[in-house]
């Protein structure tokens, strides 16, 4: 999804690291992972991940079987956090992060919609993780405002498709493309940003009991929200 996720330009450095939305789970089989915002220093992490995927997982991901250039990479981990977000999955290997999976969205020229892409490891997949990256994508695009969330999927990736049926995507045939599917979710923007987070609060423990994934941290409401400071308006592209 996403086919033109590292087809744009911002300022570097990106603003200061959204540290507030670090947050711990627990998977079924008892691994503990991370779920945060990407980093720069991320570069080594994403390209063991990008390597490691399946031909099969990378075609669903790019819609093609090119490979990802060291600079494209490098663009991945460097986030404008005002423009686009990607929060990615990792775990401890014998005192090595693992990266397990990267959820992201860019938004729209209008600032009023976003779109996203989702991969998960092959290794990771059907454990938890890839649903966990999307609700968390899913909950911070409504928190800045951003109305909508969009992609497109491979009309043969059914797992994508299951996942984004059960987070209440709806899904479509592609006009002029019948090899994909458009999904797409209309976020409740007239919902106000602490009960929004309290909702997806309840929503996250309901999707983990589901799942059986046990989050081991709650979801934490940035202090912005608490306080009535977060704007609830999408920001300008």
């Amino acid at each position: 999804m996403m086919s033109n996720a590292v087809d744009r330009t911002y300022a570097y450095p990106p603003p200061r690291y959204p540290a507030h939305l670090v947050a711990s789970r627990r998977l079924p089989d008892g691994t503990d992972i991370v779920i945060r915002p990407i980093r720069p220093d991320d570069d080594a992490i994403e390209r063991a991940f990008i390597s490691g995927l399946s031909r099969e997982t990378a075609y669903n991901r790019l819609f093609s079987g090119r490979k990802l250039t060291p600079d494209e990479i490098r663009h991945l981990t460097r986030v404008d956090y005002d423009r686009e977000m990607a929060f990615v999955a990792v775990t401890d290997n014998d005192g090595q992060a693992r990266l397990l999976g990267v959820a992201r969205y860019v938004k729209d020229a209008d600032g009023s919609g976003a779109e996203f892409a989702l991969v998960v490891a092959d290794a990771w997949q059907h454990k938890g993780v890839g649903r966990l990256l999307l609700d968390t994508l899913l909950r911070h695009a409504h928190t800045v405002g951003i109305g909508r969330l969009h992609g497109i999927t491979l009309a043969t990736n059914q797992a994508m498709q299951n996942l984004a049926r059960k987070l209440g995507f709806v899904q479509k045939h592609d006009p002029h493309d019948a090899t994909v599917r458009q999904v797409e979710k209309t976020l409740a923007l007239g919902v106000s940003p602490a009960a929004a987070y309290a909702t997806a609060a309840y929503r996250s423990v309901a999707a983990a009991n589901d799942d059986n994934i046990a989050p081991s941290d709650p979801p934490r409401m940035p202090q912005s929200v608490k306080d009535g400071t977060q704007n609830n308006q999408a920001g300008a592209s």
